[in-house]
């Protein structure tokens, strides 16, 4: 959010520009019309491109996902496993409900 709320303040007079008085302080209000500026960013643009790619290399099946997120594919994995391995622990007594 914080990068939400940089990009607001550096581009207010077109944010709030046709936001009601009484709605200015509504902090989804002001992000939903900061969006519908950033959808027409050439950045934002990009962005679709590559995601239509990228579902169309998951739905015919040639994307490469062995460098997607290293870090975030990482911090998965091992939040994966260590559920795993408590739910492992307690399995004796929930017997099937946890999965």
């Amino acid at each position: 959010m914080p990068i939400v709320f940089q990009w607001i303040e550096e581009h207010k007079a077109e944010v709030y520009a046709h936001i009601p008085d009484d709605l200015k302080d509504d902090v989804g209000v002001v992000t939903a019309a900061a969006f519908e500026l950033v959808k027409h960013l050439g950045a934002y643009q990009k962005g679709i491109v590559k995601y239509e790619e990228y579902q169309r290399a998951v739905k015919d099946g040639t994307l490469d996902t062995t460098n997607l997120n290293p870090v975030w594919t990482s911090i998965a994995k091992g939040v994966r496993e260590a559920t795993d391995e408590i739910f492992d622990t307690h399995k004796n007594v929930l017997k099937d409900t946890i999965r």
